[in-house]
């Protein structure tokens, strides 16, 4: 685990609500589900799995009827508390567990989870490969990563336009956006990345290929759908690798490992079982040491800081 701290874009800023950006995306929704109905389940039925950059749980119930438990990470509190309206039932019984968490300071133990998965979260990576190296520590098994891509068709032709081909192509990220950055990188310096990790990496999905329609001809959409989800459905495999702006990879470890965290006792013997569970697999994120357990707090052994239960989340983003 890597301590430094990163900057982490703020979504909570102004009283963003994330639910909001999803109005008007009929079918970037559409496409997105379409593939995780088929991707998910080549993830195995995990004991444990990890949604980093989850969100308010957009994409739980996919995982959540596969999965013993799950954990929901996300920077944003808003997209935490949305998160645990959505999903109440299922954290109160401890199959859902919900944390606030810097995606570069994780606060989970080395491979604390079976599987997991990162859905349009990359883009807010400006360091990708520290990003990547964090969360896949901490994955045992396989898990599914989403891939923003500058070589896809429409970047490759825009950057032919302005003089730009040969950024477009190279392995380097480069940042897109005005306000904020958002990052997309080339596909093959991902892989290798993943690869330098453990990873062995294969194409599942090229994802919303036409994303751009719905703005082209708003009016036309009822009488379009049709037309265009039938050309996503067959640009999710043949384009893979080159033409979609999102490319989905299915990620195997070479040597899955499965440590053993189930077992009772220790510094969580006092803990309901909901609760239990979770606790042996979390470290403090800034000195990487085991915690005290409270049902409400969680203490580092080493340097003192206190974590805190808000309602139903935890606040593990280090204090500044």
């Amino acid at each position: 685990m890597q301590t430094t701290p990163v900057e982490v874009i703020d979504y909570d800023a102004n009283g963003y609500d994330y639910r909001e950006y999803w109005s008007g995306r009929d079918y970037e929704l559409w496409a997105e589900q379409r593939v995780l109905r088929r991707l998910v389940p080549k993830l195995g039925r995990p004991t444990w799995f990890a949604d980093f950059g989850g969100a308010f749980g957009r994409n739980a119930g996919h995982y959540l009827a596969r999965a013993e438990h799950a954990v929901i990470m996300d920077f944003s509190a808003t997209n935490l508390r949305n998160a645990g309206e959505r999903h109440a039932a299922e954290v109160a019984t401890g199959k859902l567990h919900l944390v606030r968490a810097d995606l570069y300071r994780i606060p989970f133990r080395d491979f604390a989870f079976d599987a997991g998965m990162v859905v349009r979260v990359l883009h807010h990576l400006s360091e990708v490969n520290r990003g990547l190296t964090e969360m896949s520590r901490t994955v045992g098994g396989r898990w599914l990563v989403d891939v923003p891509i500058k070589h896809h068709v429409l970047g490759l032709a825009r950057g032919l336009r302005c003089g730009q081909l040969r950024e477009v192509r190279s392995p380097a990220p480069v940042a897109m956006g005005v306000e904020e950055q958002f990052w997309n990188f080339q596909l093959g310096a991902v892989r290798d990345r993943l690869g330098d990790l453990g990873w062995r990496t294969s194409l599942g999905a090229s994802v919303n290929n036409f994303r751009q329609w719905e703005k082209v001809a708003p009016r036309a959409n009822k009488l379009a759908r049709p037309f265009v989800h039938g050309m996503e459905v067959v640009a999710q495999t043949w384009g893979r690798g080159w033409w979609g702006p999102s490319q989905f990879l299915v990620a195997r470890r070479h040597d899955p490992a499965q440590p053993a965290y189930d077992r009772p006792g220790g510094h969580t013997v006092d803990l309901p079982p909901e609760l239990a569970g979770l606790a042996r697999r979390m470290v403090c994120p800034v000195c990487v040491t085991r915690l005290n357990w409270t049902t409400s707090t969680a203490t580092c052994t080493r340097c003192d800081h206190t974590y805190h239960r808000h309602g139903a989340f935890w606040d593990f983003v280090p204090p500044q």
